[in-house]
This record gives C-alpha cells, sequence and structure tokens, in this order.
C-alpha cells in the first residue's frame, strides 16, 4: 500500500511523494491538495490511543488467545484453517518484498531527488543508456 501510495500520488498530479507532504508544521494540514480535518499530531495522539488499547487488550488475553492473529483479533475466525500455516509464510514473503520495493522508491529518490519513481522511469526509458543507475553515482553508493 505505501508503495501504491508513493506512485498514486504522483499519477494524481499532486508532485511527488516527497512534495504532496506540508513543508512547515504551521501549514494547514492537507493530503493530496485537499485540507484535513486533524492536525498531524491529533492523527498521532489517535492513533496512539488506539494501539495503547489494542495491545492492552491482547496483554490481558491467556493463553494461545494472547497470540496474533487468534482471539479477539479473529472474530470471523480465518487463523482455523489448514492452510493458516501456507498463508502465514506468503503474508512474510509479500511483506519482505514490499520493503524492498519501498527501499526501491527511497533509494530513486537519494539518486534522483526532486523527481518521483513515475517521472524517473519515463526519464529512463526515453534513455536508457544515458540515465541509468551505472551513469549515477549517487545510485550505487559507496563506489
Amino acid at each position: 500500500m505505501g508503495v501504491a501510495g508513493v506512485i498514486g500520488v504522483e499519477v494524481a498530479g499532486q508532485g511527488t511523494w516527497v512534495t504532496a507532504q506540508p513543508t512547515s508544521w504551521e501549514q494547514t494540514a492537507k493530503y493530496m491538495g485537499m485540507e484535513t480535518h486533524a492536525n498531524l499530531f491529533a492523527v498521532i495522539g489517535t492513533n496512539l490511543l488506539l494501539v495503547a488499547f489494542a495491545e492492552s487488550s491482547r496483554g490481558a488475553a491467556k493463553g494461545t488467545d494472547r497470540m496474533y492473529p487468534g482471539g479477539k483479533f479473529d472474530p470471523l475466525g480465518w487463523s482455523k484453517g489448514a492452510e493458516f500455516e501456507t498463508l502465514k509464510r506468503k503474508e512474510i514473503a509479500n511483506g519482505r518484498v514490499a520493503m524492498l520495493a519501498f527501499l526501491g522508491v527511497m533509494s530513486e529518490n537519494q539518486a534522483c531527488p526532486g523527481l518521483g519513481p513515475v517521472e524517473a522511469l519515463k526519464e529512463h526509458i526515453a534513455s536508457p543508456w544515458t540515465v541509468s543507475a551505472a551513469t549515477n553515482a549517487n545510485a550505487v553508493p559507496f563506489l
């Protein structure tokens, strides 16, 4: 979802994922050009309270209900199927691929500051021999 959001901001014409956020704390909070109803600290505080409640509920459980997923965190009973172990492995593998994808997005931003991934891809397709990781010293660190 993070990489899709990075690309979505640029495709929607709202700048790059780096420039889509407010540049100072005093600015009105905006997301993709629209004003939001809460400032950043209110959102962080609300998330903190919700996560604290969920974790305290999990901590109060006994035995196997305390593990993820299970107990109150599995109201539909999805963790009780025969292929649950396979699904857990697939989720871990997909999470690792997502982390590598976002690492690629961050690396692209370091190599070409100011360009989003879509714009950088367009430039590479237009001139693959002159615009690539091999032609940019920032793209391959420690060389």
